[in-house]
Parts: C-alpha cells; sequence; structure tokens
C-alpha cells in the first residue's frame, strides 16, 4: 500500500497593485526647443513693444495711403491728357498745400483779433464786474476777491505749463501734417512698384477673386474719399454764401468750419453748421438764424438724397447702420482719425464680405422670412373644429 504523504504550499496573498510606489515618469526636454519657445515668447513681446511705440506712424502711413488712393485718380486723369507723373502729382500736391495755407490765412487772423481785444477790453470788463452789485453780493457771502487772489499767483506757473503743452502740441501737428504730405507723395510716385512688388511677394493676390477684392477696395476708397472732399467742398461753399449773403460776421472761416465738419460722416454737417447759427441769431437777429436754419436743413436733405449718391457712387454705398457701428468703433479706437477713416474701412470690409459670398455661390440663395406672415396651428386631432385636442372638461390639450 502506497503512503500518500499530504504536501502543503504557503498562502500568497494577493499582490495589492492598487498600493505599489509609483512609478516616477521623466519628461526629456532638449534644451533647444526651450531656447526657441523663450526666443518666440521674447520676439512676441518686443513685436508688441515695437507696433505701441509705432502706432503713431502706422496711422499716418494708413492716412497717407487714403489720400493716395483718393489722390491717384486725379493724377491718372492728368497722365491721360499728357501731364508726366511726377508733375501731375506735383500739382495735386501744391493744391493740397494752398488748401491748408488758405485755411491757416482765415483761421488764425481772427483769433488773435479777437484775442487782443479781449486784452485789451479786459481792465473795463474787470472794473464793471467789480461794482456789480451781483459781485459784491457774492464776495460777501464766498469770499471772492481773496480766492481769485490766491487763484491770480498760481496763474502765472500755470500758463507757462499750457503754454509749453500748447507749443508742443502745435510742433507735433505741423510736423505730423508735413510727414503725411511727403508719405502721400511717396505712395503717389512709388505705389505702383509697391503694388507689383506685394503681389511677386505674394502671387495668389492677382487670383481672380483676390484681385477683384482689392480692385473693388481701390475704387471704393478712392469714391468715398474724393467724394467726401468734393461734399465737404459744396457744404463748406453754401455756408459761406449764406453768411455772406445774410450780412454775418466772419463768413469765410463759418465757411471753412463748415468744410471742415463736413468730411465726418453723420453728424459733421450738423456739427459744422451750429456756428454759423448761433452767430446769425447772435449777429443777425431771429429772422437770420431761421433763414440760415432752414438753408442748412434743406441743403443737408438734398446732400443726402441727390449729391452723396452722384458725387460718391454705388461702391462706398453702405447702410445706415453700418455706417454708424464704423463711426462708434473707429471713435472708441482713434478718436476723430478713427471716426474718419472707419467708413472707408467698413466699404472694404463689405467687399470682402461681397466676394466671399460671391465664391460661395449663396448670392442666389432665397432666405427664408424669420417670422411667418400665417403663425402655425395645432391640427384639429378630435374632429370637433377646435386645434388640438379638447378635454373632457372642455379644456384644450
Amino acid at each position: 500500500m502506497t503512503e500518500i504523504s499530504p504536501t502543503t504550499t504557503a498562502y500568497q496573498p494577493p499582490v495589492d497593485t492598487l498600493h505599489d510606489t509609483p512609478t516616477r515618469v521623466t519628461v526629456d526636454v532638449p534644451s533647444r526647443i526651450v531656447f526657441k519657445v523663450l526666443l518666440l515668447v521674447a520676439l512676441f513681446g518686443l513685436g508688441i513693444h515695437v507696433v505701441q511705440q509705432l502706432t503713431g506712424l502706422f496711422v499716418q502711413i494708413a492716412i497717407a495711403a487714403f489720400l493716395a488712393v483718393a489722390a491717384d485718380p486725379v493724377v491718372r486723369r492728368m497722365e491721360r491728357r499728357g501731364i508726366g507723373r511726377g508733375r501731375a502729382v506735383a500739382v495735386v500736391m501744391l493744391a493740397a498745400v494752398a488748401a491748408i495755407a488758405l485755411f491757416v490765412s482765415v483761421f488764425v487772423p481772427p483769433l488773435v483779433e479777437q484775442g487782443d481785444r479781449l486784452a485789451s477790453s479786459a481792465p473795463s470788463i474787470v472794473h464793471d464786474v467789480q461794482h456789480s452789485h451781483l459781485f459784491r453780493d457774492l464776495d460777501r457771502r464766498y469770499d471772492v476777491v481773496a480766492r481769485a487772489g490766491d487763484q491770480a499767483a498760481k496763474l502765472p506757473g500755470k500758463v507757462s505749463n499750457q503754454i509749453g503743452s500748447i507749443v508742443g502740441a502745435v510742433a507735433a501737428g505741423l510736423l505730423g501734417t508735413i510727414t503725411v504730405l511727403f508719405l502721400t507723395v511717396f505712395l503717389l510716385l512709388g505705389g505702383g512698384q509697391v503694388v507689383e512688388g506685394t503681389v511677386r511677394v505674394f502671387p495668389k493676390i492677382a487670383e481672380r477673386r483676390w484681385w477683384s477684392i482689392v480692385q473693388g477696395a481701390y475704387t471704393g476708397i478712392a469714391a468715398y474719399v474724393g467724394g467726401a472732399i468734393v461734399i465737404a467742398l459744396i457744404g463748406g461753399s453754401v455756408m459761406t454764401i449764406s453768411a455772406f449773403a445774410l450780412g454775418l460776421p466772419y463768413a469765410l472761416p463759418l465757411g471753412l468750419w463748415m468744410m471742415l465738419l463736413e468730411i465726418i460722416p453723420l453728424i459733421g454737417a450738423t456739427i459744422g453748421a451750429v456756428p454759423g447759427i448761433v452767430v446769425a441769431f447772435v449777429a443777425g437777429g431771429v429772422v437770420d438764424g431761421i433763414v440760415l436754419t432752414c438753408i442748412v436743413i434743406a441743403y443737408q436733405q438734398v446732400e443726402n438724397i441727390v449729391i452723396q449718391p452722384r458725387v460718391q457712387g454705388r461702391a462706398a454705398a453702405l447702410s445706415p447702420l453700418v455706417v454708424f457701428v464704423a463711426v462708434l468703433v473707429g471713435s472708441q479706437l482713434l478718436g476723430v482719425l478713427g471716426a474718419l477713416f472707419a467708413v472707408p474701412v467698413a466699404g472694404v470690409l463689405q467687399i470682402f464680405v461681397r466676394q466671399l459670398i460671391v465664391d460661395q455661390g449663396s448670392e442666389e440663395l432665397t432666405v427664408p422670412a424669420l417670422a411667418p406672415d400665417d403663425a402655425p396651428t395645432a391640427p384639429d386631432v378630435d374632429d370637433d373644429g377646435l386645434p388640438g385636442r379638447t378635454g373632457a372638461d372642455g379644456s384644450q390639450l
């Protein structure tokens, strides 16, 4: 008989994989990758800093580009008549400089004259104010003389600071104007080479769809800027002639102010007419004020209905909502300059969107109505002549 001896095996507990020591993962990033990332971050920050520092120059280049596009059709027209491009550009720029000189010569002398008149009459004005009953009453209550003396002691320092800032602003404005004029001349003379070089660098621009956008933008900007200048000249002439006819003082400055403000979309004509209307009421009387107000209102209607569509054409046509939003956005970004150039920029974007719609073939689609004329009703389920189903209590379910 064979004897079977029992065998014993040691108990092996299950392996606890949940509480094992986690494996450490090491990511090895090459040093050149780190260097490239840091270099890209540094270049990006440097680019932002450069753009912030050169914002004024970019704005001047944009203004010069718009002016060059607006003046280019005139230069081309003169070229077709046998005048060289250099001479045509010189004639156009001399006309612009003459217009600026006329503006300065008309506005500066009245301001100087009024300032001298105010300075000469200041002692008599102060004497009359000091001996008035109202001034004595205010001095007794609020000690006006003492407070005025304290402010007068601080006045020389404030005046010197303000004079410095005013002189600096005037110098910066003149320098900016000269810079824009030179940039406009250079763009008019070498704009074709710039366009040709851009096309050679980016040859896809020469494709039909992209080149149609470039042509549309050129036509739209030229039509808008050139038309705005013509409309401003017409508006200023209407104000000047009306002021002369009514015998109002400062007729030419009022007309130039109207011409300057006419360039601003939507509200420019209204704001530009306000000084003339005020002068008409003050210097001419109620009748002259009412007559000039009626002339301004009638002219604005003729300008919006007849002059603007014919001068600027359909190439620069925008809906009032788009113009209003563009002016708001432009004024928030760049102030008055942004409001001036917001409309042509919006026109370029509109041309781009139109070309995109044409490329997608969606211009012939029929857009369904958002709110149909007949509101849909529930079908009559239980044939009782009422929509829906009628419950046991007579209510509609």
